[in-house]
């Protein structure tokens, strides 16, 4: 999916994007994950449709947003940025169809073996990614924050992963495989903090399979 040139513009597009946002590049990550944290406790304290719907919904806006970034990097990626762009687009339109349709009933897992894997890559995707990035020697503005592709997605498998049995499956399915790809292949050529993204890709997958019957056959959930 990538090669090492493409992996130097994305990081080269990083290191742009970030030094035209100036102090937004922090302020915008950080209002994102208040309100991400925010719901996703009134949805833990009170699992209901509405505090589901409303978290997707902020989900939804954070990969406009995202998907933006990317296709504005276009002098550093070409039509890559499009294609990019048009894929994050993407996943927001499936989280607004979840909004109409409440595919996703986000709430604090029964099973503790989902519980606190969903945890910890809720964690990651918000708090430990930028971590993982300078521990790999990418420290800013060769960095990216919650609201960028990989650490929300981390975040967002991590509460289809608490979600199961009802999650939004064919973006369930799209994200983890896409982590997986996308993860490993920048990942090999320079981005080696992408292996969490990776890492993501393959419980969300692996969980998928080992619960299919729950989430794919149980009509009532």
């Amino acid at each position: 999916m990538y090669n090492k040139e493409m992996v130097e513009q994305i990081l080269n597009g990083i290191v742009w994007f970030n030094n035209q946002m100036g102090i937004w590049a922090f302020i915008i990550p950080i209002a994102f994950a208040i309100a991400v944290l925010y719901q996703l406790y009134q949805s833990y304290k009170n699992p209901s449709a509405k505090n589901s719907r409303i978290l997707m919904g902020i989900y939804a806006v954070i990969y406009l947003f995202s998907g933006y970034s990317i296709y504005i990097g276009k002098d550093f990626m070409g039509p890559d940025a499009l294609i990019g762009g048009i894929g994050l687009w993407s996943v927001s339109f499936f989280l607004i169809l979840d909004v109409i349709f409440n595919w996703t009933k986000v709430k604090i897992n029964e099973n503790k073996g989902l519980r606190y894997i969903s945890w910890f890559f809720i964690i990651a995707g918000i708090f430990l990614y930028p971590l993982v990035e300078i521990a790999t020697g990418f420290t800013y503005p060769k960095m990216v924050f919650f609201g960028a592709e990989c650490p929300t997605t981390i975040s967002l498998i991590g509460i289809f992963i608490g979600s199961i049995p009802k999650v939004n499956k064919p973006l369930f399915i799209l994200v983890s495989i896409n982590a997986i790809f996308t993860g490993i292949s920048v990942a090999i050529y320079g981005a080696t903090f992408d292996y969490l993204y990776a890492l993501a890709g393959v419980f969300g997958t692996l969980l998928m399979i080992i619960y299919f019957k729950d989430i794919f056959l149980t009509r009532k959930q």
